[in-house]
């Protein structure tokens, strides 16, 4: 309260970091419970702190939440092609929003203002192509945490799932899609490593 009193707007912005943070908090905790990956969506976060020093409430949900969709089976279809294409605009953008509608759902279920669901969303809808400072931000942490987190999983795929070409062409395309100095620079050496482990693999 002498905060509120010496302060309104201090005190305001207290409110809204701390309903903020119960957000994000609920939110990671959502996906820890349901998400058999959720590491990578929580380290996608980690990387948006890492990349810029006020990311807004929208862009962290976003991080947590990008790839939510293949927790759920029912309605996931196939690859269109035997021979995958990691940067197929047409297939990343089913699953970008697909994601959003689980998203909209769980925060609608929270009670969260409309605004902040529909940045969210615009968010989610373009985590694969970026388009925006932000989304562009997205794109490059989800890379990030990606050649970090997902490299043993994807590599454990060869070669019941995936070719060992498949593998190398989505960590290319995890690495080279990133557009920010600053991420690609981090991103060096766990791309390294990842193609250094691939090149390990007999196929």
């Amino acid at each position: 309260m002498e905060l509120a009193s010496e302060s309104p707007v201090l005190w305001a912005f207290y409110v809204r970091i701390v309903v903020m943070n119960k957000l994000y908090q609920k939110t990671k905790a959502w996906v820890e419970k349901i998400y058999f990956n959720a590491d990578h969506l929580i380290r996608t976060a980690y990387w948006i702190r890492e990349l810029t020093p006020k990311p807004s409430e929208a862009l962290l949900i976003a991080a947590l939440t990008h790839d939510i969709e293949r927790v759920f089976k029912e309605g996931r279809k196939p690859s269109v092609s035997k021979m995958r294409k990691w940067d197929d605009q047409k297939e990343n953008q089913w699953h970008s929003e697909r994601s959003a509608k689980f998203v909209k759902d769980f925060l609608k279920k929270e009670n969260t203002k409309t605004d902040l669901i529909e940045e969210v969303l615009r968010l989610i809808n373009h985590h694969e192509e970026g388009g925006w400072d932000e989304a562009d931000l997205l794109r490059d942490a989800d890379s990030l945490s990606f050649l970090e987190i997902n490299v043993p999983f994807f590599i454990s795929r060869i070669p019941k799932e995936l070719s060992k070409k498949e593998v190398k062409e989505k960590f290319n395309y995890m690495f080279m899609r990133i557009g920010s100095k600053k991420a690609r620079e981090i991103a060096k050496p766990f791309y390294k490593k990842a193609m250094f482990d691939l090149n390990k693999v007999e196929g």
